[in-house]
């Protein structure tokens, strides 16, 4: 059974390679990535020795490549149909043998050889002896295996959940702490390590409690084995062993479940009849609907709002604190609301072949200006109160609550800015997109990729142009009581925001009655 699965695996890997041209550049790119991580883990680990931090710094690295496997494999659920039990569940195959054969798959490809590879770096930087380095050898299988059987019996256990739609939901927000640890390393690390706040004796004692871990106990087993403490380092290993069975028993049983239970999973639920919110305000509320119940409920709309609000934490984090707060302040400002017209500057193409029932409706400039003005205003609804809280939070953080008023400000004037521009983009720019199974966000369509660059830095400059007055007049009234100068302000870039909206919104109205045929083949053409 083993042998047959990795072969089954081996096969998957090489049609990967004969399957079209994005899966093969794909592919290709994952391999080197798995390559690059091997070589910079094994350099990392191997410069370590001589480290009085060593050990500690180990066993973060072990216990950051254990949560890799604990949560990629629930992001690629959809993409990896290797992981879901049901695939196998019409086969009469016995619990065991198939889950040896799970495992030994599991084990089978460039990333699993790329995390041994790099992981054996202990052997230069913490090993030392023969005893140390065989210690090595042995942890690090000990420590990759027990990745694997974590990831499976995490993956096998929720395999019902993450079919579900409310499981996929869950999936997708994982997305958002990982995008906002990612940012918030680019942002901190980089400029501590620069002002030599973070250096190696600051992970001294960091594994107080983690030594305990699965990965602690791999690290601290091969240190004893260095010291000479060979009865303290086969200890270690024999618990990590002893993990690794527990979980892989709690796997087996999981596995056995989900082989026969049924899949309740993609039932259909209950539809309760509702009105539509907005829908009696004619064609402008109906699409205003449409558009607020898309962005409530579908996760790739939910995961682009819930990460404008990490880049805009994201680009003032840094300096926020510091004298040049303020323009810290009105970049998250400008950089969000940009990020919102951005995002939604392909909305006929992002609504699919449904817009193609849409446009019936759409019989003059008018309904199209109907259209245009429900999309906004349901954008505008969840964008201006996020923006908002936003801004007001880097102010009371920069500790100067007030200029929250300013931030405010801009990100009116810049929301007004973004989705106008998304008005024009959407017609001028409008371009077929395809959804990857287990992908949250549909990308561009193969030919396509420049018509996404084109509306994505459009709307980054256009918003960078529009906002100019508004932080032009934030900085010259500096001087100003701020009773007087902060309604002014708010109020005339609420004024100007809105001017900017409609502007986008007639523009567009006129250009689409034109090009409405070709609008909906292009919104046919869409994978959703």
């Amino acid at each position: 059974m083993a042998r047959l699965l990795v072969q089954l695996k081996l096969r998957l890997l090489r049609n990967a390679l004969r399957s079209s041209r994005s899966a093969r550049a794909a592919f290709i790119l994952s391999t080197v990535a798995a390559g690059l991580v091997a070589v910079v883990t094994f350099a990392e680990l191997a410069a370590l020795r001589g480290n009085a931090a060593s050990v500690d710094l180990t066993t973060v690295v072990f216990t950051v490549f254990a949560f890799g496997w604990l949560i990629l494999p629930l992001l690629t659920f959809g993409l990896d149909s290797t992981l879901d039990p049901a695939t196998l569940a019409p086969y009469p195959l016995r619990t065991r043998p198939l889950a040896v054969g799970l495992l030994a798959a599991s084990a089978t490809g460039a990333w699993p050889l790329a995390n041994l590879l790099g992981l054996l770096g202990v052997t230069v930087g913490l090993a030392s002896g023969w005893f140390g380095v065989f210690t090595a050898l042995l942890a690090v299988l000990l420590e990759v295996l027990f990745c694997i059987t974590l990831a499976r019996f995490v993956t096998t256990g929720l395999a019902g959940l993450l079919r579900s739609r409310r499981g996929r939901d869950l999936a997708v927000f994982l997305i958002l702490p990982i995008f906002a640890l990612h940012e918030a390393f680019n942002q901190v690390v980089p400029k501590a390590t620069a002002e030599g706040k973070l250096t190696a004796a600051s992970f001294a004692g960091v594994d107080t409690w983690m030594r305990w871990l699965p990965p602690g106990l791999a690290a601290h087993a091969i240190q004893d084995a260095s010291d000479g403490r060979p009865g303290a380092a086969l200890l270690r290993l024999a618990l990590l062993a002893a993990v690794i069975v527990v979980f892989g028993w709690l796997w087996v049983r999981s596995l056995g479940r989900a082989l026969v239970t049924v899949d309740t999973s993609t039932q259909s639920s209950a539809v309760r009849g509702v009105a539509l919110p907005f829908a009696r305000s004619g064609l402008c509320g109906t699409a205003a609907a449409r558009f607020w119940i898309y962005q409530r409920r579908e996760p790739g709309s939910l995961i682009y709002w819930g990460i404008t609000a990490i880049v805009m934490v994201a680009v003032s984090v840094s300096t926020i604190r510091t004298p040049g707060y303020l323009h810290a302040l009105l970049l998250s400002a400008g950089l969000g609301a940009a990020f919102v017209g951005a995002v939604h500057a392909n909305a006929i193409g992002r609504s699919g072949p449904g817009f193609f029932l849409e446009a019936m409706a759409l019989t003059g400039r008018r309904a199209l200006r109907g259209y245009f003005s429900g999309q906004d205003l349901a954008l505008g609804l969840i964008a201006v109160p996020l923006l908002t809280l936003v801004s007001f939070a880097l102010a009371a953080v920069a500790r100067h609550p007030v200029d929250g008023f300013l931030g405010l400000a801009v990100d009116l004037a810049g929301i007004g800015a973004g989705l106008g521009l998304a008005n024009i983009f959407t017609v001028f720019a409008a371009f077929p997109v395809e959804k990857r199974a287990g992908s949250p966000a549909p990308r561009a369509a193969d030919g396509y990729l420049g018509y996404a660059y084109a509306s994505t830095f459009g709307s980054l400059l256009g918003v960078a142009a529009a906002i100019s007055p508004v932080v032009l007049g934030v900085v010259f009234t500096r001087s100003d009581p701020a009773v007087a100068r902060m309604p002014v302000l708010v109020l005339c870039a609420a004024g100007y925001g809105i001017a900017l909206a409609r502007i986008g919104v007639r523009f567009a109205a006129r250009a689409a009655e034109q090009r409405l045929p070709e609008l909906c083949q292009i919104a046919v053409r869409s994978k959703l």
